[in-house]
């Protein structure tokens, strides 16, 4: 390492040693050595944790909420930023729910979708149900409809945020010499414009699935009890009488960061190659 190197080393090396410190502290908890309840090396924790459906099925669960609330977001973003991005209004409309707390969103939720809620009030007093409790369960339901959508309506701006950013910054004249070469403006949209707006939005949708996957104040009220998300286990594991339980929870919260870090290499990799066929 050249003299050059260090300095940037040292600012990189500073910047993540909270998180080295706090997974190194979790990977001794997990294997029983630091911690409540630690007893010494042992494997249990793990087995524990990882030899129930229970933790298969929140896993699942969780990141396929994740998944559909992060593809949701940002296809409403992308939608809605073509359309506002020259209009000052709308484009501070598109970002104002970023100042919203995910809390509040999902209290949000909770009021608008459950059973004696907004919507199966008015459902109620239009005639389409005869009781609001015949409204469809959209809160505490296997398919997670209302966590969906308060984790899209969050992660929407952010989204929105970055795609104006984006194309604030793109290089117009290939799509000028796309539309002077005959190209249609769907076709300069699709072969031009949509290639770099997908690439530059990229980071910051991994960014927001990760996020969800350990997010906690959304599924607290709104998720259902069966299957329980991976944020819920953690905290249930983590705040267990039995102290002998507690190291499950870092287990888990291993087992979080193990998919997040996983989307974050496979972003990286998937751009390698791209960078690598640019060539």
């Amino acid at each position: 390492m050249t003299r050059r190197e260090i300095g940037p080393f040292a600012v990189a090396l500073l910047i993540a040693s909270p998180m080295i410190v706090g997974v190194t502290y979790t990977v001794l908890a997990a294997l029983g050595l630091v911690g409540a309840g630690a007893s010494g090396l042992t494997a249990r924790h793990v087995t524990n944790a990882l030899g129930t459906s229970e933790t298969w099925r929140g896993v699942g669960w969780t990141v396929a909420i994740a998944v559909t609330a992060t593809v949701a977001a940002s296809v409403a973003a992308l939608a809605v930023v073509l359309r506002v991005q020259h209009s000052r209004v709308g484009r501070f409309l598109a970002v104002l729910p970023m100042a919203v707390p995910h809390v509040a969103a999902a209290l949000a939720a909770l009021l608008l979708f459950s059973q004696s809620g907004w919507l199966s009030r008015l459902a109620h007093a239009v005639g389409i149900s005869s009781a609001p409790a015949d409204f469809p369960p959209l809160v505490y339901d296997t398919f997670g409809v209302s966590l969906v959508f308060a984790c899209a309506w969050k992660e929407f701006p952010y989204l929105a945020l970055t795609a104006l950013a984006v194309l604030s910054t793109r290089d117009r004249n290939s799509e000028e010499v796309a539309r002077t070469l005959g190209a249609t403006e769907r076709q300069t949209f699709w072969r031009v414009t949509w290639p770099r707006l997908w690439r530059g939005m990229s980071p910051a949708v991994i960014a927001a699935c990760a996020f969800l996957i350990g997010q906690y104040e959304m599924p607290a009220l709104l998720a259902p009890s069966s299957p329980t998300a991976l944020p819920l286990l953690i905290f249930e594991r983590a705040n267990d009488p039995n102290l002998s339980h507690r190291g499950e929870a870092y287990v888990l919260a291993l087992l979080a960061l193990t998919f997040s870090a996983g989307l974050v290499w496979a972003h990286q990799s998937w751009r390698r190659r791209l960078s690598v066929g640019a060539r």
